[in-house]
Order: structure tokens, then C-alpha cells, then sequence
């Protein structure tokens, strides 16, 4: 049965509309993945040898007693980046094919993501650093089985915490907990969980914990989708809810772009997944408190901080314009809609969501007016470049999204477009670099005043640049159709 449902999947795959950017992704990831097996392969060695040369502990100790801050890493990166692959059972279920198969083989896909290779490169030649250096073999055996069933937990608990609000709220409670325990230094974390990652190498049979903890959390996942595998279940289909949205009539004074914001303010209340791209955006401003003192160390992350930080509302929600209007994007091309109009309203949604993330994000005027400043000039940047940017890579993104998180038990899949990802670059470097030539010049203030320039410029030829994005969207009209029309099994 795997072999058939592998064999499914490459006839998805080639015969897809977007074949040719599919095999490009493939040979691109291919790269990637090289890439990342020597890094990662890398740090195994030189985080062993640091360890016992530079700091003078034992390597294994050091890492065990660091590797619940890897667990817990693993759990919220997982939540916020980790897409759980499609598996479209619908169709499946209509034929002869065991409702225990489909959800293995949906489980497995999610095993070969890159959130547990990764964890491989490193973790694989750590322990063969380790049986080199005359260590217990048996004890390493056992550490081995432990710390990959810890991984492979977090994957299923992944997806448990994608699929069960109740879930997400209780793990939520207790990584904030064990972070203000932390913060405010009541516990040390890693010295109270160092000898229980150790155990596993005193006395291997305590790997069996950490591997029974897996058996759990995937029995867990996979009875929670075979109970919801019926084609008259509510998974199965979309679920009705009933929304009041406040009275949007003030949005008339816009003209016909604002039947597209009533669209796009009534899509962020009512769905749940739209919700969470605009809260996430919105996190976006405590970003740059992580680069504070890169900030102070090299002054050219003032800008990178500075673009995040005020765009956070444009790449959350902004990176998947036209995709979420995929679902009745073909019935929107048969009517006399210039795209002009629904670029505009796009872009007038882009632009009030960076305004807000500058006016919000005034408390970093704590850390002095200079970097402040900085996040002011990344938001007319947003604004005057990086808003026509996300509306230009969207004619080529093409990724259909399934406003009915429901519809498909494993989740949406993300398409990859080379063109959309070269989009990309002039977004996060191009400000970097007019900001390192103001510095050149003279000074980093008028570093942010070269960056904040940049942007009126582009603000000022607003009406040039919609012309050619709308010629654009024309050209790609017919393809993002196709797209949109793909029901990949």
C-alpha cells in the first residue's frame, strides 16, 4: 500500500500544472540539503571539541544539560514553521483503500521533514565523535534512542498541537511557565534536567522512557485522524459559523476598492487561519529584541531589525496576496474587475497594517531614538518598496490556500516559486545596503534617512509601478487559474 500512495504521489507531482517549478524546487531543496548535512555535521564536531578544549567539560554533559532548551526550541519552531504535508483523503476514502493506511502514510510524511534531518546531521555524528573517544557504547546507544524519540515526540506533538486548540493552550501555559521559572531565576532549568538526560548513558534501559513517550504521542495522532476518516464526519467538511462584523459602510468613501476591503476585514475576523497570519505579524515587533545587541555591535541590522519590525502585517498577511482569494478567484476574473482596483485595495490593507506596526512599535524608543528611527525608516521603506514587491511575487506565487483549515486531515501544502523567491531579495538586502552606503557616506543617521528616501521614492511613482504589476498579473492570469483549478491527490 505505501508503494501505491508513493506511486499517487509522483503522478501528482508530474502531472501538476506546476510541474516545471516543482522539479526546480526539488533540485534547489537538493542543494539545501547538502548544504545543511555539512553544516550541521560541522557543529557536531566543533561543538564537541569546543566543549572539552575551550570549556573544559565534558562534551556529553554539557550538551545533555543543554538540550532541554533544544526541546523546547523544537516544539515552538515546529508549531510556527513546520507545514504538515497534504494527504487529500477524500478522494481515498471512496475507494477500497484501509483508513489505517492512509493515516500511516500521513504520519510518515511528516517524519521526513526537515526539522528531524536536521536533527540527524548533528546528533548521528556527535555519537560516532563519541564511541571515537572510547565512550560506553551501550551508554551511547542508549542517549541515541532517547534523544531521537524526543525528536520524533515533538514531531507528533506538532501535530497534535496544529489539530486541538485545548492542546496548544495547556503546552502554551507550560513553556510560559517553565520561561518565567527561568527568567526570574527561581529554577535553573538545565541543571534540574541535565540527570535525566544523562540516565539514558548510565543505564541505557532508560531510553525506554523517552521511546514509550513516542509510541504514546504517535497512537495518540494517529487515533485522533482515524476517528475523523469518515466522508460524513465534521472533519471532513467545512464548518459552519455564524459571525456579526462591525458596520463596514465607512469603507464606501474608498470608491470599488471597497468591496475588496470589506472582503479581506470580513476574511480576517471570521477565519481562523487568517487570524493567525495578523497576530503573527504582529509578534513580528518584539523581533527586534533578539537583535538588540547586534544592533549595538554592527549598526547595519538597525534596518534589517527596522523592516520586520514595522512589516510584520506585510509578510504575515501580505506574502499570500491573491492566495487567499484563491477559492473564488476564478469567479472574480469573470467579472469586469480592473486589476488595478483589487491590487489597490491590497495595497491600502498593506500599508494601514505597517502604519499600525510603526505607531506600536514606539516602545523601542527605550532603546534610544536612533533605533526608533531606524524602524520608521524600515516602515516608509514597507510602504514606499517592499508593499509593491509582495504584490508583485504574488503573480507568480500561485498557492492555492484552503480557507477550510478542515477540509484536508494533514494540512496545506506551500508552494515554491523561483521568481517569487528572487522577489524576495531586494526586500531584507536592498535596505541593508542603502543604509551601508549612507554610513559610507557619512553617518548612520543618514544611513536611515538614504533608506527612508528610497521609500518616498517608490511611494511617489506608485501610480507607474501599479501599471506595470497589473500587466504583470495579466500575463500570469491564465496560469494562476490553472494553479488555483489543481486538486493534487
Amino acid at each position: 500500500m505505501l508503494s501505491h500512495f508513493l506511486f499517487l504521489q509522483w503522478k501528482s507531482f508530474v502531472r501538476g500544472a506546476g510541474f516545471a517549478t516543482g522539479l526546480a524546487q526539488k533540485i534547489i531543496l537538493g542543494f539545501g540539503w547538502v548544504y545543511f548535512a555539512f553544516v550541521f555535521t560541522g557543529l557536531a564536531f566543533i561543538g564537541f571539541y569546543y566543549a572539552q578544549d575551550e570549556l573544559g567539560e565534558d562534551p556529553l554533559v554539557f550538551l545533555s544539560g543543554n538540550l532541554i532548551y533544544g526541546v523546547v526550541f523544537w516544539v515552538i519552531l515546529r508549531y510556527f514553521l513546520q507545514k504538515m504535508p497534504a494527504v487529500h483523503v477524500q478522494p481515498l476514502l471512496a475507494l477500497p483503500v484501509s483508513k489505517k493506511s492512509i493515516v500511516r502514510y500521513g504520519l510518515s510524511k511528516t517524519v521526513l521533514s526537515f526539522f528531524n534531518l536536521s536533527n540527524l546531521f548533528f546528533f548521528v555524528p556527535f555519537g560516532i565523535i563519541l564511541f571515537r573517544e572510547e565512550y560506553n557504547p551501550l551508554g551511547v546507544l542508549g542517549w541515541w534512542i532517547a534523544v531521537g524519540s524526543l525528536i520524533l515526540a515533538t514531531n507528533f506533538l506538532n501535530i497534535m498541537l496544529n489539530s486541538v486548540d485545548r492542546i496548544l493552550i495547556v503546552v502554551a501555559a507550560l513553556l510560559a511557565g517553565l520561561f518565567a521559572l527561568q527568567y526570574f531565576e527561581i529554577i535553573n532549568l538545565a541543571v534540574w534536567t541535565a540527570p535525566l538526560f544523562m540516565a539514558p548513558y548510565k543505564q541505557p534501559l532508560w531510553g525506554l522512557i523517552p521511546f514509550g513517550l513516542l509510541v504514546l504521542l504517535y497512537r495518540w495522532s494517529f487515533a485522533h485522524f482515524r476517528n475523523k476518516l469518515f466522508l460524513d464526519s465534521d472533519a471532513m467538511r467545512p464548518k459552519k459559523e455564524t459571525h456579526r462584523v462591525a458596520d463596514l459602510n465607512w469603507l464606501d468613501r474608498f470608491g470599488r476598492i471597497a468591496i475588496f476591503l470589506r472582503n479581506d476585514i470580513r476574511l480576517i475576523v471570521r477565519n481562523k487561519r487568517a487570524r493567525v497570519s495578523v497576530w503573527m505579524g504582529f509578534a513580528f515587533l518584539l523581533y527586534g529584541l533578539f537583535f538588540m545587541n547586534d544592533i549595538y555591535s554592527s549598526p547595519v541590522w538597525m534596518v534589517f531589525v527596522g523592516i520586520f519590525v514595522s512589516g510584520g502585517f506585510l509578510f504575515g498577511f501580505g506574502q499570500y496576496v491573491p492566495s487567499w482569494d484563491s477559492s473564488y478567484y476564478p469567479l472574480m476574473m469573470t467579472q469586469n474587475i480592473p486589476y488595478k482596483e483589487y491590487l489597490t485595495s491590497k495595497w491600502w490593507l498593506v500599508v494601514v497594517g505597517t502604519l499600525a506596526g510603526m505607531i506600536l512599535s514606539s516602545f523601542y524608543v527605550f532603546f534610544g531614538w536612533e533605533t526608533y528611527l531606524a524602524i520608521l525608516a524600515g516602515g516608509v521603506y514597507n510602504i514606499g518598496i517592499n508593499a509593491y514587491l509582495v504584490l508583485l511575487s504574488g503573480a507568480y506565487t500561485r498557492t492555492p490556500i484552503d480557507l477550510t483549515s478542515t477540509k484536508n486531515a494533514f494540512g496545506d501544502k506551500k508552494s515554491f516559486n523561483l521568481k517569487s523567491l528572487l522577489l524576495s531579495i531586494p526586500k531584507i538586502l536592498l535596505p541593508m545596503f542603502v543604509f551601508y552606503v549612507g554610513v559610507l557616506v557619512h553617518s548612520k543617521g543618514v544611513g536611515i534617512a538614504f533608506v527612508a528616501l528610497v521609500g518616498i521614492l517608490g511611494f511617489a511613482f506608485r501610480n507607474l509601478v501599479f501599471g506595470w504589476i497589473e500587466k504583470i498579473y495579466q500575463q500570469e492570469k491564465y496560469q494562476t487559474l490553472l494553479a488555483y483549478k489543481q486538486k493534487n491527490a
